[in-house]
């Protein structure tokens, strides 16, 4: 049987940059099976956009918003296909995208998912002139991956090519705060990546958010939280403690999960933790009198 591929674009009021998003995929030089838009209950013309440009089976549409988390592991349920990707409503991919990623997947049964290079780009769709390339992904050496991948300020990795079969088996998008970290990790956690240097998607730069609104959008029906990336690592830290791994594999990853609270990346990531603390403290003191 033909292998089939399945590229899921989760929305919600993505009018500005859904047709680009959409476009990217059908321009693609190997032609995924199937493209998916699973509308969120968007209030912007996210549906009208979509229609004009898939048939009426490539959206779908939910009764009631409940957040990103559910709507991407929708994505997944909702496909039957040899491979997966998602795609981010307001990201890019470029052409080649489907045809590099799916011939690393059939060269190689071991890889469950093949990452690109990644391009940044701004508002305006222009190149920042930023590109993540995550060769130490690939490396069959573990502390190699997971140390490159922890001490990191942006985390791009979740937009690979899977192998449908393995990621419906993984955890997928969880509960809590940083799901895509986590489903990333959880693949690190128990071999490489396939890695490609070829530029092959590009993600967009928005107006930075405060991790806080970030969570909002994953789960709108949760009161805000605080300590968002204290417990993002916590997480990082329980998954190291699946039976399934190997002793080595367990301790490697601890080893560095306590060495990158030093890294710069995670010294930023604990500040800002701690300026949304010091500001909950200031708006509650008044309170206090």
């Amino acid at each position: 049987m033909a292998r089939t591929t399945t590229v899921a674009i989760p929305v919600y009021n993505g009018e500005p940059f859904v047709d680009e998003a959409v476009s990217s995929v059908l321009d693609q030089t190997e032609a995924p099976t199937r493209v998916l838009v699973l509308d969120n209950c968007s209030t912007d013309r996210t549906r009208e956009v979509v229609r004009s440009l898939l048939p009426a089976d490539g959206l779908l549409e939910a009764e009631r918003n409940v957040g990103a988390v559910a709507n991407f592991n929708r994505a997944v349920a909702e496909s039957d296909s040899t491979y997966f990707a998602w795609l981010g409503a307001d990201d890019r991919l470029l052409p080649r995208f489907v045809e590099v990623t799916a011939a690393i997947l059939d060269a190689d049964p071991a890889v469950d998912a093949c990452l690109p290079a990644v391009r940044f780009i701004d508002r305006a769709g222009r190149p920042t002139g930023h590109v993540q390339r995550d060769p130490e992904l690939a490396s069959a050496d573990v502390r190699t991956r997971l140390r490159s991948y922890l001490r990191r300020p942006r985390w791009t990795e979740v937009y690979c090519l899977y192998r449908r079969e393995a990621l419906a088996a993984s955890p997928r998008f969880r509960d809590e705060y940083g799901p895509d970290v986590l489903l990333v990790w959880w693949f690190l956690l128990r071999g490489p990546l396939g890695v490609v240097d070829e530029e092959l998607l590009e993600y967009r730069i928005n107006p930075v958010k405060v991790a806080d609104d970030v969570a909002a959008d994953l789960y709108p029906d949760r009161p805000r939280g605080r300590w968002l990336m204290c417990s993002l690592w916590r997480s990082l830290w329980r998954d190291t403690s699946h039976p399934e791994l190997p002793r080595q594999v367990r301790r490697t990853a601890r080893t560095e999960l306590v060495t990158c609270l030093l890294h710069r990346a995670w010294l930023k990531h604990l500040a800002w933790d701690c300026y949304v603390a010091a500001g909950d403290l200031k708006r509650w003191r008044p309170r206090l009198r």
